[in-house]
């Protein structure tokens, strides 16, 4: 039987994450977590599992393979290094071909022309590597200098890859490089607070010792990256952004054109996470010590935010309490940006995945499968663990045909905790007996359970609800059988939620768990209180 005093209906609907503990000065739907969870790219108001992820290979064949410090993909392939026993301490060049599932031989492979594999913890300098021409130049630490600053990757025919170290012929860079980029068609070098660069289309060879640029003061050049920018008076120009821990650098034009530019975008931001920077059909985001930021192509730096008036992002705390920066590493791919780091949240530090939904302009996380180098193939992400040595991994972007719900064949949980719901405008305390949340019919049988929290997260009761899609899929059941059609795809309807007892509150927060499936969906919850006419135990 219905409650008979007056009633005052809730609507909360998930929209995306936040650093708040209280919705009420954030957004409509703000929580605390979305771990395992994404949206639904068909249904606005509806959470579903986030993908897992599939192992790729396992490196059999190799000698003693351990960790994957750096790769790229060109086309099907994925080349890389990783630590092996091939020469002990060494980092070798790797070839994966991801249709053959196969790897391609590399050849010329020594231990004099092999860098010396880093630590798995505390700053370090990322390896990089870049396309010019036919061959894949490489910065790695672990290169001695001298005769060999950098390696090489010849790749002019695919099929017989040939590894080398090197330096510059003519006029040798002056240290071993932090960084490699592709600009204009020669190899921008990033030396301490240099841009030295080589021939057109020939990053072996520098053959002037001018070809250099002063970056703005002694500080180090963290990383580089390739941005197209839009002007009013030429059109879309290419740009190489040279990035520092504190600030940011444009290069346009080119020494043969005579119109080589250097010029600054930022003075006082930057960032110290290289991997976190990625170019996108967009612009580039990277991280730093304020948060998540965004260049678009017309050079301007902005927080990654839902809307143009927005000032700050939804998130900010994971990124300023980042422990690690030069750890940090992201990727994208279709409209997913999505950002890995170690991070002091609540007083817990742990390695975090946060993804941003350019879609619906909202983050969700953290999720749980962590990864310290990122790459995108296709329509999916390519990840590599320091946790899971000697393994490369795909993961979908989104959800789609094909796609699993484990992580390496080990199933993980969705969890919705809500920011605790916006206030009422009103001081006494409240109570519910009535709430439906809406959950899917379709796909798997999907178990929930449902947690009642106060404001300081403690738990007020707990419920949990079944959801068993009625009916079958079409071509899975024998006709004139009774059976009714199911559909295989989520489409969420409320269900009541069997509390044990009222729930009294001032301020409450919604928690929503389930083993991820391709049946778990989560909707709007809705609810209906009434003032309990006190006030911290005091009648009004």
């Amino acid at each position: 039987m219905p409650i008979r005093q007056k009633q005052y209906p809730i609507r909360f609907t998930p929209r995306g994450l936040a650093d708040a503990f209280d919705a009420t000065d954030t957004f409509p739907g703000a929580c605390l977590s979305l771990v395992n969870l994404c949206f639904d790219q068909s249904n606005p108001e509806v959470l579903v599992a986030r993908p897992g992820v599939v192992e790729l290979t396992d490196f059999t064949g190799f000698t003693a393979p351990g960790t994957i410090s750096v790769f790229i993909t060109i086309g099907s392939t994925v080349y890389g290094m990783i630590s092996s026993g091939l020469n002990t301490g060494k980092d070798q060049p790797f070839a994966y071909d991801h249709s053959a599932a196969a790897f391609i031989t590399i050849s010329g492979i020594t231990n004099g022309n092999s860098p010396t594999t880093q630590a798995l913890t505390g700053t370090w300098t990322p390896p990089t590597m870049s396309v010019i021409g036919t061959r894949i130049i490489v910065t790695h630490p672990g290169f001695p200098g001298g005769a060999t600053k950098f390696g090489v990757l010849d790749i002019s025919v695919s099929a017989t890859p040939a590894w080398s170290g090197t330096d510059t012929a003519t006029t040798a860079l002056s240290a071993v490089p932090r960084a490699v980029a592709n600009f204009r068609n020669r190899a921008y070098f990033a030396v301490g607070n240099f841009l030295e660069y080589t021939d057109v289309l020939d990053p072996l060879t520098r053959t002037n010792s001018t070809q250099v640029l002063t970056v703005g003061d002694t500080a180090n050049i963290t990383t580089l990256v390739g941005l197209p920018v839009q002007t009013t008076s030429s059109g879309v120009v290419a740009a190489l952004i040279a990035f520092k821990e504190f600030q940011i650098w444009q290069v346009t034009g080119d020494s043969v054109t005579s119109d080589l530019a250097l010029n600054y975008l930022s003075l006082n931001v930057g960032t110290a996470a290289p991997r976190s920077v990625v170019l996108t059909p967009k612009g580039i985001y990277f991280i730093n010590i304020a948060g998540p930021f965004f260049i678009n192509p017309l050079g301007a730096i902005r927080p990654v935010v839902y809307s143009p008036e927005q000032e700050v992002s939804d998130i900010v705390a994971p990124f300023q309490n980042c422990t690690e920066f030069s750890r940090a590493c992201a990727a994208y791919s279709g409209s997913l940006y999505r950002v890995c780091l170690d991070t002091t949240i609540r007083g817990t530090t742990a390695r975090r995945d946060y993804w941003f939904d350019e879609l619906r302009k909202r983050w969700n996380g953290p999720h749980t499968f962590t990864y310290d180098c990122a790459g995108q193939h296709a329509n999916h992400f390519i990840l590599c663990s320091n946790a899971s040595t000697n393994r490369l991994f795909h993961s979908f972007a989104r959800t789609e045909s094909g796609v699993v719900f484990t992580d390496d064949g080990a199933a993980f949980t969705g969890t919705l905790q809500s920011s605790a719901l916006p206030k009422t405008g009103k001081m006494t305390e409240k109570q519910v007996v009535e709430s439906t949340l809406e959950l899917s019919g379709g796909g798997a049988v999907t178990t929930y359970s449902i947690t009642w929290q106060d404001g300081e997260q403690n738990t007020i009761d707990t419920a949990s609800l079944t959801v068993d899609p009625a009916g079958g899929l079409w071509g899975s059941f024998v006709w004139n059988d009774g059976t009714l059609w199911s559909s295989a795809i989520n489409i969420v309807k409320p269900y009541t939620i069997p509390w044990n007892k009222p729930l009294v509150f001032k301020k409450g927060i919604l928690q929503v768990a389930a083993v991820a499936t391709d049946g778990l969906s989560i909707g709007s919850f809705f609810t209906r209180y009434q003032d309990c006419g006190y006030v911290g135990g005091a009648e009004v």
